[in-house]
């Protein structure tokens, strides 16, 4: 019933962390996946395993900040598969430093890739997809961006700034049959968050999370699949938590 045949899906982020196990449930739903990333190593290990399955993939090295790059990436798609239905720009890094610490470069680096990449990667794609009347457009936003958090000041702003633009193009697009929806993860156990929190970080989270634990990619991956399925066409403009009620919840009383 829920199935993706015949769709075709790019995941910019996809060769590892939620990108990849999207990329690997899309795959499984029946989508050709294109994996856009600068991780060529891991991108071409991750085509092979799919098209050893049987299933259609692509690698195209993509920097999301590059226009050029992002153009190509579209053209690569519609040239291998012939048409373009789902994209998810995922590409992204993190950052927790006080704002007073933040660097100029570090500001204009996480900008350049989180919102600027984003933004490339779905007006492209957008544009293709409203002609051809029909696509899926899942942005990554975060609980970071819906709420205040110590070290957050550029990732933070990123991430609002997506839930902002999801819901102009969600309009924007709204009579075109293309549905534009985010995701808003909480903290999720990749390698990128591993590097990035300190045990304070892990501590606070454990303390303000119901569910007293990190996602698993796989969990932010069902959620991104939900949005992308034909069935969920009159969804557009939400920003979906996916934080085991980080985003919902006040005082925590454990006794």
């Amino acid at each position: 019933m829920y199935s993706l045949e015949g769709h075709s899906a790019i995941i910019t982020g996809g060769a590892s962390g939620i990108g990849l196990a999207t990329v690997r449930l899309l795959a499984e739903a029946g989508a050709n996946v294109v994996i856009a990333d600068i991780n060529e190593e891991a991108g071409a290990r991750m085509v092979e395993e799919l098209t050893g399955k049987g299933v259609g993939a692509l690698f195209v090295r993509t920097d999301v900040t590059q226009g050029d790059d992002v153009d190509a990436l579209i053209r690569a798609t519609t040239a291998r598969f012939g048409s373009l239905q789902i994209v998810m720009p995922f590409a992204g890094i993190g950052l927790e430093k006080l704002a007073l610490e933040t660097t100029r470069e570090e500001w204009d680096r996480m900008i350049a890739i989180n919102l600027t990449g984003s933004f490339l990667v779905m007006q492209a794609a957008g544009t293709v997809m409203a002609e051809a009347g029909y696509g899926r457009i899942v942005a990554m936003a975060s609980v970071s961006g819906m709420r205040g958090g110590t070290g957050r000041t550029a990732y933070g702003a990123t991430k609002g700034a997506m839930i902002t633009m999801t819901r102009v193009m969600a309009l924007e697009l709204a009579e075109t049959g293309v549905t534009v929806n985010a995701l808003a993860p909480g903290p999720v156990d990749t390698a990128l968050t591993r590097k990035m929190y300190d045990d304070e970080t892990r501590r606070a989270y454990d303390r303000a999370i119901p569910m007293r634990r990190f996602a698993m990619p796989e969990e932010v991956a069902h959620a991104a699949l939900f949005l992308a399925l034909p069935q969920s066409g009159y969804i557009t403009g939400i920003t979906l938590p996916v934080d085991g009620g980080f985003s919902s919840s006040g005082v925590i009383k454990r006794s």
